[in-house]
């Protein structure tokens, strides 16, 4: 009897160190799959501005507010990446000079094959879906 409850104390105590070792992998490693989040319909601003992280994105429709240093703006089938750097902001029609831009809503994002972005293809990258907003890819290159 000792000998089967030792032995069954032996097992419960490697499955919690098995255990532990798996959540603490699970946290260090990237997502399995890319995050995305959804905006409500209207206007979005897009703010380029500094903080501690570095030069980030500020996305902001109504009060919903997303912030990164790139995202991939989208329809849910085809996105196209937004980016924070050193240089500016850049846009899929490439850097621009400013604090902030709009995009209002009705307005047609006309991108590049090599620009276009499948949506949600991207590990770990977030994808910031909107309706009010139309992406057309292009035939030219």
């Amino acid at each position: 009897m000792r000998r089967a409850s030792f032995l069954s104390a032996v097992a419960v105590f490697g499955m919690l160190v098995v255990a532990t070792v798996g959540q603490d992998l699970a946290q260090n490693r990237p997502p399995n799959s890319s995050i995305q989040v959804s905006l409500p319909a209207g206007n979005i601003e897009i703010a380029y501005v500094e903080s501690n992280e570095g030069m980030i994105l500020v996305a902001t429709c109504k009060r919903v507010t997303v912030r990164s240093q790139r995202m991939y703006l989208g329809d849910g089938e085809n996105a196209v990446l937004f980016e924070a750097n050193t240089s500016g902001l850049v846009t899929p029609n490439g850097t621009v000079n400013a604090s902030a831009i709009e995009l209002k809503s009705g307005e047609t994002i006309t991108i590049s094959p090599s620009q276009r972005e499948v949506w949600g293809a991207t590990r770990g990258a977030l994808y910031v879906r909107t309706e009010s907003l139309k992406f057309v890819v292009s035939k030219n290159e």
